[in-house]
């Protein structure tokens, strides 16, 4: 542990940390209904588009294309992750 840094700010970015983690889902326990779920809502918000003639979802953002809908739950909280950062 870093003496040099307040025990206030420690204790901030502790909580920060704390609050994020809380924010998160997690996706260990994403089954394949949770999955459906969540594709559903990104649909509805258009982060994701079906491709039927290759019977696919496209996550719109990065372009990838998937076949299982929790694959596609798992990149996407990875991705937004990624852009929290």
């Amino acid at each position: 542990m870093d003496q040099t840094v307040p025990d206030y700010e420690r204790f901030e970015r502790e909580q920060i940390a704390q609050d994020r983690d809380r924010q998160r889902p997690n996706t260990v326990e994403i089954d394949e209904p949770r999955g459906r779920e969540v594709v559903t809502s990104l649909l509805d918000e258009g982060v994701v588009e079906p491709i039927p003639e290759h019977e696919v979802l496209q996550h719109v953002p990065s372009g990838q294309c998937f076949n299982s809908d929790v694959a596609l739950v798992y990149f996407h909280k990875g991705w937004e992750a990624r852009g929290e950062e």
